[in-house]
């Protein structure tokens, strides 16, 4: 979590806010009251603390529950005053189920996750892919909204799709980052897209963006180009074999 919004969010708690911390086991909210997530008290902070010197939670306080399970989390309707959950939306099966139970327990709250600069990133955490291996989506906020998409495959091999590792180093923390406070409520959606065509020109168009990298895309066009000159004499020579065809498929908004 950024340091700054550490700050922030202690700021806006008073001294009765009863704050739920989900998903806190890697690096514990410590103003939490209670903690919910799926490995033992005892194996807490894995990266250290944040969020205050004394853990205002303990062992009692400590639920342990599988949000991938999509059993209805175990408190009642706006129990929690604040509801912390940094770096769990991107990990989990159905982040959108998620959302609406955290806006079910609680009435405010902060909510944070690897931008898609990140996650699209050679070197955020190994130079053999982009991203962290076990996140599921890609996310970015606009406005009070949280949208999630897929996140393919394809990215890790293809430089048309995703940054360097010198770019990622470039990044301020805050570039690598989405985050959102809400209050009273917040939105969230899925875009679906099954075509892969649409996808991919999605993420060239935000890679060409957000890079600026002229050069590389000038060789990946010319590439490109040549490589649809070899499809279109294959497809005379060879007319009878399956060759691509464009999918021109409607995104769809899943909330």
């Amino acid at each position: 979590m950024l340091q700054s919004n550490e700050k922030r969010i202690l700021r806006l708690l008073k001294e009765d806010s009863v704050v739920l911390d989900i998903g806190g086991w890697d690096k514990p909210f410590n103003r939490a009251n209670y903690v919910l997530d799926l490995h033992q008290f005892n194996t807490r902070g894995f990266h250290g603390r944040q969020g205050g010197e004394a853990e205002f939670f303990n062992e009692n306080r400590w639920i342990i529950h599988d949000v991938n399970s999509k059993k209805k989390l175990p408190f009642k309707d706006k129990q929690f005053d604040f509801v912390i959950c940094s770096h769990v939306m991107e990990d989990i099966r159905d982040p959108l189920w998620l959302c609406s139970e955290i806006t079910r327990i609680g009435k405010a709250g902060y909510i944070e996750m690897p931008s898609m600069k990140t996650e699209l990133s050679i070197g955020a955490m190994s130079n053999k892919y982009a991203g962290y291996y076990h996140h599921r989506w890609l996310t970015e906020i606009i406005e009070d909204k949280i949208i999630f998409r897929f996140k393919p495959h394809f990215i890790h091999n293809d430089k048309r799709f995703h940054f360097s590792r010198a770019f990622f180093n470039k990044l301020s923390e805050k570039d690598k980052v989405e985050f959102i406070f809400w209050k009273n409520k917040f939105n969230c959606e899925e875009r679906i897209q099954i075509s892969r065509d649409k996808v991919e020109g999605f993420i060239e168009s935000f890679i060409r963006k957000e890079s600026k990298n002229s050069i590389l895309f000038f060789f990946l066009d010319t590439q490109k180009i040549i490589y649809r000159l070899i499809k279109k004499i294959e497809k005379t020579i060879f007319p009878h074999r399956y060759y691509h065809k464009y999918m021109d498929t409607e995104e769809i908004i899943s909330k």
